[in-house]
């Protein structure tokens, strides 16, 4: 049985893909597939001596592994798996399952999940966002604290996670027992569980998306609470988009604060698009000039259906009383600043699917 397992997953991996991607090992139990994302970034911190900083660095960007799978139980239910693995090709790393792992189960009912799993709140902006894991990654501002960063876009752990579509609407809805995991190997602490959920409408070339989350304690923040809405039109050759969030906090003032933002893209031929993307974030809770402001541009060419490269360039301009990042969140090697420092970073890219 294990020679003819090996011979399988060599024979997938020596024929390519076989379904969306994936390498199709024993059916349907078993799929291999991943992602290697990696650039080679210029990076200006804008910092003051001596950590002041104009470098080059080589960044890997949520480069990852995953093995899923599905069995049919009955004519209603299929059993569904997956485990999913960041690979950093640039430094190594010694943990597993980092990424979105579960079990569950499948049918007329919906999809209930349970593990670690990408929040509704925080898919939201990833489907929103152009520039996902690149330095123009939308989390440098959205759900990021003006003087800490990236915080609200969190995958839930000890969750479930249930989803259904109603029509043109999708439900996601999570509940997590405690979500940051506060005492592994013991019971979960439920004073610090996470509620998220999303409603998802998309019909053409309309894309409507609304969603909440609450945390009774994020990462020592306390209780936090934001609620965001997003919507596009594709025209085809162009596309174009725009979200709201708003964040409030019990006890952590610097992540109170409404943000925005607008993107859009232009097909320029058939293998290439332009991508723009401007957000910014007002002041925080009882501090003035404390917002900021990012820029992103960008253009991307397939080489075929599943390589892409790209070449980006992303600025911050912060008030002086906030330092958010010019690289946050996805992006492997994140730039930070001081108070009302406008680093910025310039980036070649190469992304591959299988």
């Amino acid at each position: 049985m294990k020679k003819k397992v090996v011979c399988a997953a060599v024979a997938a991996l020596v024929m390519g893909p076989t379904i969306a991607s994936a390498y199709e090992i024993l059916g349907n139990k078993l799929e291999v597939y991943g992602k290697v994302h990696v650039s080679a970034d210029y990076d200006n911190n804008d910092r003051a001596a001596p950590n002041s900083q104009k470098d080059f660095s080589f960044s890997s960007n949520a480069s990852r592994i995953g093995f899923k799978g599905q069995y049919d139980l009955t004519s209603d239910m299929t059993l569904l798996w997956q485990i999913e693995q960041e690979i950093n090709f640039d430094q190594g790393k010694d943990t597993w399952a980092t990424r979105n792992t579960f079990a569950g189960l499948k049918g007329s009912y919906g999809t209930i999940l349970g593990g670690i799993y990408d929040t509704p709140y925080k898919s939201l902006a990833g489907k929103w966002g152009l520039f996902g894991d690149t330095i123009g990654d939308r989390r440098a501002i959205l759900g990021a604290d003006a003087l800490s960063g990236n915080k609200m876009n969190q995958r839930g752990k000890n969750a479930l996670l249930y989803m259904n579509k109603f029509g043109p609407l999708k439900l996601n809805a999570m509940y997590s027992t405690d979500g940051g995991n506060s005492n592994p190997g013991g019971i979960d602490n439920n004073n610090k569980d996470m509620e998220s959920v999303s409603l998802v409408y998309k019909q053409g070339p309309v894309f409507l998306d609304a969603a909440y989350e609450k945390w009774k304690d994020l990462s020592g923040y306390g209780r936090v609470k934001g609620w965001r809405v997003a919507g596009g039109y594709n025209f085809g050759a162009a596309k174009i988009g725009a979200i709201y969030e708003d964040i409030t906090a019990d006890s952590r003032a610097s992540i109170d604060r409404k943000a925005w933002g607008l993107n859009g893209s232009v097909k320029i031929s058939a293998k290439s698009d332009i991508r723009v993307q401007y957000m910014q974030a007002g002041d925080y809770q009882g501090v003035s000039n404390s917002g900021a402001k990012m820029a992103s541009i960008g253009i991307f060419r397939k080489i075929n259906k599943q390589a892409q490269i790209y070449a980006a360039y992303t600025q911050t301009k912060n008030d002086s009383n906030a330092k958010y990042q010019a690289v946050d969140g996805g992006h492997g090697d994140e730039v930070k600043t001081d108070l009302g420092g406008t680093p910025s970073a310039v980036s070649v890219g190469f992304m591959l699917k299988f």
